[in-house]
């Protein structure tokens, strides 16, 4: 079974309502790619979206070793 881990949730508020972690990098890395790509940047931005947060996960590289994630 698949660890499920969580960005931007509140503690009281339902787990329908929680922000998967998977979900908030990829948004934020895309995100921030758009921005990046007008100084040539974006791939490398992308990346550092979708780490920003890892530190902040138990375990949180392992996150990347899924081949399914990126």
């Amino acid at each position: 079974m698949k660890d499920e881990f969580y960005a931007h949730s509140q503690e009281g508020t339902p787990p329908e309502h929680w922000h998967r972690l998977e979900d908030h990098l990829k948004e934020v890395a895309k995100m921030a790619r758009t921005f990046a790509n007008d100084f040539g940047a974006g791939d490398w931005v992308y990346l550092a979206g979708l780490w920003h947060d890892l530190g902040k996960c138990p375990g949180g590289f392992k996150v990347l070793a899924n081949p399914d994630f990126v």
